[in-house]
């Protein structure tokens, strides 16, 4: 973690592995928080279905919508950092 914003791709992630580096991947689910989180320099910013419990209240993440998750996967990777490195996870 640098503390600068950088775009990573898949081949930079292969190249990381195979030096034995360690790939930072945090949790978030708006731009305020992608931006703090870019700021720390983590190498990755994960979206996830758990976002049903953290951010909707919901008992569990099942009725998490593919729409819920487009719109929190934007939040975090095109309003939230100037160079996007996120991805977004679903379960279901």
């Amino acid at each position: 973690m640098t503390g600068i914003s950088k775009k990573i791709r898949a081949p930079d992630l292969l190249l990381m592995k195979k030096r034995h580096e360690r790939i930072v991947m945090l949790t978030a689910y708006d731009a305020t928080m992608a931006r703090l989180l870019d700021q720390a320099g983590v190498d990755l910013l994960l979206v996830g279905d758990s976002l049903g419990h953290v951010i909707l209240g919901l008992d569990t993440t099942i009725p998490v919508t593919l729409d819920a998750m487009v719109h929190h996967t934007r939040a975090v990777g095109t309003r939230g950092t100037p160079s996007p490195r996120s991805c977004g996870h679903a379960g279901f």
